[in-house]
């Protein structure tokens, strides 16, 4: 399984915030540090949408969608150095650790050298939310003074829209590891499959249904010769 593309944005961190997010100002937006809780929508190459919860606490993010193995949450604790996805089914959660899930990460693209470089072209508005527009080469990015991103483009082509937004603190709990769920090492497992394969070995059944049923994305199941 390919992990949907997936957008991280921000929203000011004061209940006493105007709700319409005003933009205003040369600089580009912060897009960190802020706390929210937001829907949007993602849409891939394909044109296929999907639609996601992401909430951010400060530099704490969460991300829900629901995936082919059931109810999805991506979360990324930079204060703690956590980066692990969690899936439920039929009420079993798993948790998995990964250094190299595939996700497009908005926040991430229009940080540096692209937020530095943008230029304003204009005013937008997405979900009741007043932004500026911001471009850099073929990437066009709506997002309030407050740094909310509301809707992000590439060549033309919508993969970012924001349907509603809602400010104000969000709980702790949302970014840790639940109690009692135990983290699998997918990257750990797949590169020791792998390494046995290498040398002339072979995955298990076991492990590579491990590895199907904790929701490994393709490449991991391939590298560790899962087919």
């Amino acid at each position: 399984m390919r992990f949907a593309a997936l957008a991280l944005v921000t929203v000011c961190a004061l209940a006493a915030c105007n709700p319409s997010g005003p933009s205003g100002g040369d600089a580009f937006p912060d897009l960190n540090g802020a706390s929210y809780r937001a829907e949007a929508t993602i849409q891939g190459p394909d044109g296929q949408a999907m639609p996601l919860v992401m909430i951010r606490s400060g530099n704490k993010v969460r991300v829900e969608m629901d995936g082919p193995m059931g109810q999805m949450a991506m979360i990324n604790n930079a204060e703690s150095g956590d980066n692990f996805v969690l899936i439920t089914n039929d009420g079993r959660t798993t948790a998995m650790q990964m250094s190299d899930i595939d996700y497009e990460n908005p926040a991430d693209k229009w940080g540096g050298d692209m937020a530095a470089n943008a230029t304003r072209t204009g005013s937008c508005s997405v979900a009741g939310e007043s932004g500026a527009e911001w471009t850099r080469e073929q990437n066009t990015v709506c997002v309030t003074n407050d740094g909310i991103i509301l809707r992000a483009t590439e060549d033309g082509r919508t993969t970012w829209e924001t349907t509603s937004v809602q400010r104000g603190a969000q709980s702790a709990d949302l970014f840790v590891l639940p109690a009692g769920v135990q983290v699998m090492d997918m990257s750990a497992m797949a590169g020791a499959a792998a390494g046995a394969a290498a040398k002339g070995g072979q995955a298990t059944p076991e492990l590579c249904n491990t590895l199907r049923n904790a929701g490994a994305p393709a490449n991991a199941l391939e590298s560790a010769g899962c087919t």
